[in-house]
């Protein structure tokens, strides 16, 4: 005979088991729970919750449908016998705990699974998940390399233990519409809560594929790795490159773009966009990337014709199969000097009237660049010694905001013009 207990609950609700009791799941019996209930194992040995028979079958699907196991500072091999009701699977959950935790009698780990409806994982993310492959949400969704199933493990030690997991899915959840995986290169990938993004500095895609039982397993990481959610996810397109830092600095009054990966797969190249308004950008160059790589990478990228005043940069690294993630932009400094005094107005009369003082015959060039950044006039000038005025004809110009850059040898100056 089979038997099912459901849980249905609009408040929090526990079924508890106290002391040396345990929970024995016999013959296909059934754990239901719904509306954010939750069920407490009050006891901490890895036995406390056992199958005979034919096993039992826990139904969770939700993040907040949770088992709580009050494990303290116990060790062994913890497994909860998850059960994919939708797709008729089981999904066990197996926590080998190899270094205990911090010792309390309420420190536990929550336990809780779901699939979602599709290969969009975007839609169906975990209440602390803001994005499917991209430091800025939204601007990439690598969904079609992740199941279609998160696993949450919430440990609240205050010293976690280490652990080594195993994790299993349904074929349908690879294999969907919309999905380009291969089976047998799923390992598991963590949220990193602390970071806001995906996480393969602390702990790169990690764990072996078992394509015939449906189990990905030798998930090990430490108590410091110890994130609440996690997926399944073709390791050849792990979520996503981990970008260290991005910074702009000055060097011989040219601006110079910095930035360190600590682990890139895949990597092409990046692309370094400037902009003067930080929302119009126009590409800068670009660096090639490492590939693959576990160590830090440094790059750097010496704008030789940086805008003068303020201005923003920003960094997009594309895989070699054309996925491409946009990092935050970042403000640049004035990197440029000049030694000889220039001014320039509109005459209102279609030009715009250039004014320096110049210490010799020498050369010069005007840049004028619309508020894209895109370069719209130029014009060299040869100064004379003394006081000069040159005229650049922007009689064709539409109305609006520009920007002047005059170039001497390695010196830049820029000026706002309003052409009305």
């Amino acid at each position: 005979m089979k038997y099912s207990i459901s849980l249905f609950c609009f408040l929090t609700l526990s079924l508890q088991v106290f002391s040396q009791g345990r929970i024995v799941m016999n013959d296909d019996g059934y754990l239901v729970i719904k509306n954010s209930a939750f069920v407490v194992i009050d006891n901490n040995n890895a036995n406390a919750l056992s199958e005979t028979g034919t096993g039992g079958r826990i139904i969770s699907e939700n993040e907040t449908n949770v088992v709580r196991w009050n494990i303290s500072d116990a060790m062994g091999l913890y497994t909860l016998p998850f059960y994919d009701d939708v797709n008729g699977s089981e999904i066990p959950v197996s926590m080998n705990i190899t270094t205990a935790g911090s010792a309390g009698a309420s420190n536990h780990v929550d336990f809780s699974t779901y699939g979602g409806p599709n290969y969009d994982n975007f839609f169906y993310m975990p209440s602390d998940v803001l994005n499917m492959a991209s430091a800025v949400a939204g601007t990439v969704n690598n969904s079609s390399k992740v199941v279609d199933r998160f696993w949450m493990l919430d440990a609240n030690h205050t010293t976690k233990p280490d652990v080594t997991l195993s994790l299993s899915y349904s074929d349908i959840e690879w294999n969907a519409p919309g999905n380009i995986i291969t089976e047998g290169n799923l390992a598991a990938q963590r949220w990193n809560s602390d970071l806001n993004d995906w996480d393969p500095l602390g702990l790169p895609p990690t764990g072996i594929c078992n394509t015939a039982t449906n189990v990905v397993s030798g998930i090990s990481f430490t108590g410091s790795e110890f994130y609440k959610s996690w997926t399944l996810v073709d390791n050849t397109t792990p979520l996503p490159i981990e970008l260290l830092s991005n910074e702009t600095e000055c060097s011989n009054n040219h601006l110079v773009f910095k930035w360190s990966t600590a682990t890139e797969t895949n990597n092409d190249y990046f692309t370094i966009e400037k902009s003067l308004d930080g929302v119009n950008f126009v590409t800068a160059g670009t660096v090639d990337g490492a590939g693959n790589s576990t160590s830090i990478k440094n790059y750097s990228f010496t704008d030789f014709n940086s805008y003068a005043g303020s201005s923003y940069y920003r960094l997009t690294q594309t895989d070699y199969n054309g996925a491409h993630k946009t990092f935050p932009v970042v403000s640049a400094k004035d990197c440029n000097s000049y030694a000889v005094e220039v001014n320039a107005y509109n005459n209102q009369n279609g030009s715009i009237v250039i004014v320096l003082d110049a210490a010799a015959v020498d050369n010069y060039s005007a840049v004028l660049y619309d508020a894209q950044g895109n370069r719209v006039k130029a014009q060299d000038f040869e100064s004379v010694k003394g006081n000069n005025n040159f005229k650049l004809d922007v009689s064709n110009c539409q109305l609006g905001v520009y920007f002047l850059q005059i170039n001497h040898g390695g010196e830049q100056v820029s000026k706002k013009i309003f052409i009305n």
